[in-house]
């Protein structure tokens, strides 16, 4: 039977910059979602809705891809770049194909990133590397214990804004990009399928404001979206007018197609020797 008694449903939120279009209207009351919104990094957001402590998340494509017989996307919603993502970066002292043999620190917030850049350097460059996850610091950026280092999201924005330096800086997604032709989609919102089975008509509802939220974050609160971005890390209005200009939030089936490609990339970087412990 359907049960109206439910609790409210808890939605996972993603507190980088790149998810304010989304994320704005709901905080300041444009669209109302009977739900609890609980904040987290998306490696956290995967580990949390895979135990049941939320019901609707965006997560880390690459947490999507494993765990398809537990989550479905819901809304249409992603974060995926068509060519540059802006904030998945490798900063490096050295040309990214000088890298063998060297040891680099990956990013604690990110399973998609981290498995995006083992594809790039071992199938596209052919470049094998040590890889660490490494505890995210308020420290400035450090190239000392390592030659390289992946950063996502606003710990990426704040270390690319803090020109000029002598390092190199390598963007995700036009790496991607450049060497696949098809779009990178980094993260995915979705449901539980036990949830959207019991739910279907409470989750249609929350699929629509989020989608309103999406709509509403793009146009009319969009000054206030960029506001809220130079709030956390300050960086030109006009950055930041690209910077979301370069993203999109629509899972169309161009995006499907490169989240397809990814997993495929994905079984064959799993069936070989992996070389990111």
């Amino acid at each position: 039977m359907h049960n109206n008694t439910r609790k409210q449903f808890n939605i996972g939120q993603v507190d980088f910059i790149n998810c304010l279009p989304i994320n704005l209207p709901i905080e300041f009351g444009e669209v109302s979602i009977n739900a609890n919104i609980i904040n987290a990094v998306p490696s956290e957001l995967n580990k949390k809705i895979l135990r049941g402590e939320i019901d609707i998340a965006p997560v880390s494509s690459y947490a999507y891809l494993t765990n398809k017989d537990k989550l479905t996307p819901i809304a249409n919603l992603c974060i995926a770049s068509n060519g540059p993502a802006d904030s998945v970066l490798l900063f490096s002292q050295f040309p990214i194909e000088e890298l063998d043999g060297a040891k680099i620190a990956l990013s604690p917030a990110s399973a998609t990133s981290n498995k995006l850049l083992e594809i790039i350097l071992k199938e596209f460059l052919n470049v094998n590397v040590i890889c660490e996850i490494e505890k995210l610091s308020a420290m400035p950026l450090q190239l000392v214990n390592y030659p390289a280092r992946l950063l996502i999201g606003d710990h990426a924005l704040l270390e690319f804004s803090k020109m000029p330096r002598n390092i190199f800086i390598y963007d995700l997604g036009s790496l991607w990009k450049k060497h696949t032709g098809f779009p990178m989609v980094f993260g995915i919102w979705v449901v539980r399928k036990d949830i959207l089975e019991k739910y279907p008509a409470e989750m249609e509802i929350i699929s629509d404001q989020l989608r309103k939220a999406k709509e509403i974050g793009l146009t009319t609160m969009f000054d206030k979206v960029i506001k809220k971005a130079q709030g956390k890390v300050l960086i030109s209005k006009e950055f930041y007018s690209t910077y979301f200009q370069h993203l999109s939030y629509d899972f169309t089936d161009e995006y499907k197609k490169g989240l397809e490609v990814f997993e495929e990339y994905c079984y064959k970087t799993k069936e070989a020797a992996v070389m990111c412990k």
